[in-house]
């Protein structure tokens, strides 16, 4: 028997446009239903947690629930055994078991694995290469979704992309998209703002990457972004002048992540820009002020008058809550995919 490719998602980039809008449009419906179902009755999703997780964790749980699956979740080393991630290492330490041993057992009892791995900020090439969910789509003999990585979040992409689809019902194209770098005492990978980006491109948005000068994505991300704009005939511009980037945005996204010049080779220097030379890139409501009556998004969890102030995450204009609500909606249209269930 001819073996079918099992179909994962773990990237953005593996998927179509319009696979993607077919999603979206599954995902609007689920929402619009309030959709409970019994049709995954007797599957069980797998997660595994390498980093901590409120969102991500509950809203996939619900997902399961809502389609009458089962789940079960696994934080290596608390409550399950520690594992080893490294190909060919030496296991006379505190991992007790591979991962190559663990998600292999995991594709007999579990239909579907759910991994969430950040992006470890200490070895450039482990996470440029998005090292650890690459490996265990290969271990796997399951579908598998990328809860975040070092370098992509494609369920909050998702959830995102259905957020843009809703505030701008008459179509997205030509709507003018921000994303803005913001300070925060601790550095974090790009795989959110990563994300945001390509989402936003391939919505048809006009883009404008506000950061300081130290914080661009590497060339390989920003040669990929610009392709997908060219592909689109959209708009990707980047501004090292805040204020100037947030003039006439219909969205403001913000979002902190280190800088990919420095985070590996001076850390030092990289928490003295982040916490000192640009405390000043908080979004405030002066700045939001220089839209074109911009909504605010961010993905949460979020640092009040760090990231961002209290005026603007209180005000009307502001739907991370509802960014968050859509998590539930895309991530059990991504199950009824993987699982083949239909309406």
């Amino acid at each position: 028997m001819e073996n079918v490719p099992i179909l994962n998602f773990d990237s953005l980039a593996s998927w179509a446009d319009p696979d993607l809008e077919e999603l979206l449009e599954l995902a609007a419906e689920l929402k619009a239903r309030n959709y409970r179902s019994d049709a995954g009755r007797g599957k069980v999703l797998g997660l595994i947690f390498f980093n901590p997780s409120l969102r991500t964790k509950v809203s996939f749980e619900t997902a399961a629930i809502h389609l009458g699956a089962g789940s079960t979740v696994i934080h290596p080393g608390s409550g399950s055994w520690p594992l080893e991630t490294r190909i060919g290492a030496v296991m006379d330490g505190n991992k007790t078991e591979h991962i190559k041993e663990a998600v292999g057992v995991l594709s007999r009892y579990c239909d579907v694995i759910g991994v969430r791995a950040f992006a470890g900020l200490k070895d450039r090439f482990e996470d440029a290469g998005d090292t650890l969910i690459r490996r265990i789509v290969e271990f796997a003999d399951v579908p598998v979704i990328n809860l975040e990585s070092a370098n992509e979040h494609p369920c909050q992409g998702m959830a995102d992309w259905l957020t843009l689809s809703e505030l701008f019902p008459d179509g997205t194209a030509q709507r003018s998209f921000v994303l803005s770098w913001a300070p925060h005492p601790n550095p974090l990978p790009m795989a959110v703002p990563n994300t945001a980006l390509e989402v936003a491109i391939r919505s048809g948005m006009d883009v404008t990457l506000a950061c300081p000068p130290e914080y661009l994505p590497d060339d390989d991300r920003l040669g990929y972004l610009r392709s997908l704009a060219d592909g689109k005939g959209s708009y990707f511009d980047i501004s090292h002048d805040q204020e100037q980037g947030f003039r006439d945005a219909d969205v403001i996204y913000a979002k902190s992540w280190a800088s990919q010049q420095l985070v590996y080779d001076n850390p030092e220097e990289e928490a003295r820009l982040r916490r000192e030379e640009y405390r000043g890139w908080t979004v405030s409501e002066a700045r939001m002020n220089l839209t074109n009556n911009a909504r605010f998004m961010h993905c949460l969890p979020v640092r009040r008058n760090v990231v961002v102030t209290d005026k603007v995450l209180d005000s009307a204009n502001a739907v991370h809550i509802q960014q968050a609500e859509n998590r539930l909606h895309v991530q059990k249209a991504i199950l009824m995919k993987l699982w083949n269930l239909s309406l």
